[in-house]
């Protein structure tokens, strides 16, 4: 992960001490007060972002998935906040339609999604088998401010690393986008089939390195996807394009047997 510390001015810092936080449609709306000068906005639209904010025309306010407030208070009683790149795209839905198509739900267990940023699997699994969150899914997220989307949600959620975590396996399904930096979807794909009971399927995004890279990690992986009787599936160009990213990508399928 990068981590990079940002400073606000205390002209923006000002603006944000008006910001008025509603909670709407689920989630919340912060309003700023009065007009600000294009340079102004432009920069307080800087600590909105960084707080989670995205600009929405039509609330004519900043949408927020949590509340920003706690967030805020720090920045504003600091002057600062901490950014954190750790390669997060939200999966698209057209993307967890097809891993659903690969592995539909089991309608008896329960499900795990790791590294689950702010549930975007999770909601989509949720709407088309008319799921309760809190009671059919677990979910591990390492950013704090995601986890509160979880929260927020209805999910049972885990702040921390994933690799961390050695629960028993007792998961029928698993559902994962895991981060790709330096081969990571390696490392969390082989992680979670531990997390697999016997019988479970898991279907994970995965970059294309693993697959062509001649390296030894890639090497043996390929060799253990093989050995488990995994599959992969390649995506469309561009399937994460929404996501602001263009990396390509597959699907990778692997069920436990029940031995």
């Amino acid at each position: 992960m990068l981590t990079k510390t940002l400073r606000f001015d205390d002209d923006v810092l000002d603006v944000l001490k008006g910001l008025r936080v509603e909670r709407e449609n689920g989630g919340y709306i912060g309003y700023l007060e009065g007009q600000l000068d294009r340079d102004l906005y432009v920069r307080t639209n800087k600590a909105l972002e960084v707080l989670g904010g995205k600009w929405n025309r039509k609330a004519k306010g900043h949408t927020f998935a949590a509340d920003p407030r706690d967030a805020l208070a720090d920045m504003l009683d600091s002057g600062e906040a901490t950014v954190v790149k750790d390669g997060w795209f939200p999966t698209p839905r057209a993307v967890v339609e097809r891993m659903l198509d690969l592995v539909p739900v089991d309608p008896g267990g329960m499900i795990l999604e790791p590294s689950a940023g702010e549930g975007h699997i999770c909601d989509v699994v949720c709407a088309d088998y008319w799921l309760d969150p809190a009671e059919w899914f677990f979910c591990i997220e390492r950013d704090r401010r995601r986890a509160r989307v979880l929260a927020e949600k209805g999910y049972r959620v885990e702040c921390g690393d994933f690799l961390s975590y050695s629960p028993p396996p007792h998961f029928s399904r698993i559902y994962m986008n895991p981060p790709f930096e330096a081969g990571q979807d390696i490392d969390h794909v082989r992680h979670a089939y531990d997390f697999l009971k016997p019988g479970g399927a898991l279907v994970a995004v995965m970059s294309e390195g693993p697959f062509f890279r001649g390296d030894k990690r890639a090497t043996a992986f390929r060799e253990w996807l093989a050995e488990v009787g995994g599959q992969s599936h390649p995506l469309p160009p561009d399937s994460f394009k929404e996501s602001g990213t263009g990396v390509n990508t597959r699907l990778v399928v692997i069920h436990r047997g029940e031995g």
